[in-house]
């Protein structure tokens, strides 16, 4: 099921529409939010959680498409 109201053009002129994505929360991307766990994988595949000490870097995430040499 979905809504009558769904799949409706917009119809607001473009200069209204286009105003929405230049604003100022467009110039600068928001702060990221620091991880305060790391996940390790075990042999059988299930996930180990891991607490990141407050003021620690976070490990390096491995790299994706196989290992290195």
């Amino acid at each position: 099921m979905f809504s009558k109201y769904e799949r409706q053009k917009d119809k607001r002129p473009y200069k209204e529409r286009h105003h929405l994505y230049t604003g100022p929360q467009y110039l600068h991307p928001p702060e990221r939010i620091k991880p305060s766990k790391s996940v390790h994988w075990n042999e059988a595949g299930m996930p180990t959680y891991e607490e990141i000490p407050e003021g620690a870097a976070p490990p390096p995430a491995a790299a994706a498409g196989g290992e290195e040499e």
